[in-house]
């Protein structure tokens, strides 16, 4: 007989947060793909750029419609709608990049009591980085960058809280 408490079942949504601008960030966004993919708690991975109002983007416009108000409120409503139908946020941070869009669905999140996993990524020591305490505050786990294959093996049918920023908070 299984012990539902601690079984471990592929039925969390997870919302995969990031900037995605420069080769560096493709490369962690995938990274992390792979990880949360071998992950025996997690059932749905939604990646945002892998759902692009009528494919949409800079390289690729069909339609012409990229950066027009129909694009923006489509893409809006649908991040919008996926963090509501998703059950965990994990957020790769780029502190040397601040996007404000990660800090934004990082708030809608937590405004719906959601948890969210940050992995903070910097090349700077880390004495030389700072973080917003807004940003700080609305993270639930911390996972470090030198940490970040944990995505492979973190329970988020569970997901347990670690509120320490590893960086100085202002």
């Amino acid at each position: 007989m299984i012990d539902k408490c601690l079984a471990k079942v592929p039925n969390t949504k997870i919302y995969l947060a990031t900037p995605w601008f420069n080769p560096k960030q493709k490369e962690r966004a995938e990274l992390a793909k792979k990880y949360l993919n071998e992950n025996e708690t997690v059932g749905v991975i939604h990646f945002p750029f892998d759902f692009q109002y009528k494919d949409a983007t800079v390289d690729n416009d069909p339609e012409g419609v990229f950066g027009t108000p129909e694009w923006i409120q489509a893409t809006f409503q649908n991040d919008c709608t996926a963090v509501a139908s998703s059950d965990v946020g994990v957020f790769l941070y780029d502190l040397d990049n601040i996007d404000d869009g990660s800090a934004y669905e990082l708030a809608l999140f937590r405004s719906q009591g959601k948890p969210c996993v940050m992995i903070p990524f910097s090349d700077r020591p880390k004495d030389e980085v700072e973080i917003n305490l807004m940003i700080a505050g609305g993270v639930t786990t911390w996972i470090s960058q030198e940490n970040f294959a944990d995505l492979k093996n973190f329970n988020f049918n569970h997901p347990q809280a670690n509120p320490v920023p590893p960086f100085k908070v202002f």
